[in-house]
């Protein structure tokens, strides 16, 4: 029977490492979601103001008010669309971010387990040679008990 593993409770705390930067990264990727949606419907709402706007300026008289009103709502959309851009510049670098974390500590955890492997086999190895040397030794002395 081999030992235990010395780093099991480095290979589990590695393990819960993963794990947190597997929570890390769906968070990241939810608001990465969440701020693309938000850009879908304000591009949906600037569409609808272009074609109101568009319908306001091809009726017979110019309606000054509202061509105001439009276009100040058009301007609000606009930067609006400008910061949910950059913030989903800075969700997509920090996605990038996580996924390497993430990849780290996948590979911290799999460097344990091959090498927790490896010293099972090594063990199991040597549990077998002891065997074989047992069962030598008792045909050894049968054969010399027989002699």
């Amino acid at each position: 029977m081999g030992k235990p593993f010395r780093l099991q409770s480095l290979l589990e705390f590695r393990r819960q490492v993963e794990d947190e930067q597997a929570r890390a990264l769906g968070q990241v990727l939810a608001e990465e979601q969440r701020i693309r949606e938000a850009i879908e419907a304000l591009n949906l709402r600037r569409e609808e103001q272009t074609t109101a706007l568009a319908a306001l300026m091809s009726g017979g008289t110019f309606d000054t008010e509202g061509y105001t009103q439009h276009a100040a709502y058009l301007d609000a959309l606009g930067r609006t669309l400008d910061q949910h851009a950059s913030a989903l510049d800075a969700a997509m670098a920090l996605v990038v971010e996580r996924r390497a974390a993430l990849v780290e500590a996948l590979k911290d955890r799999r460097v344990l387990e091959r090498l927790r492997d490896r010293q099972a086999e090594e063990a199991a190895v040597e549990d077998n040679r002891h065997e074989a040397r047992d069962v030598d030794d008792l045909v050894m002395s049968r054969h010399q008990r027989g002699q």
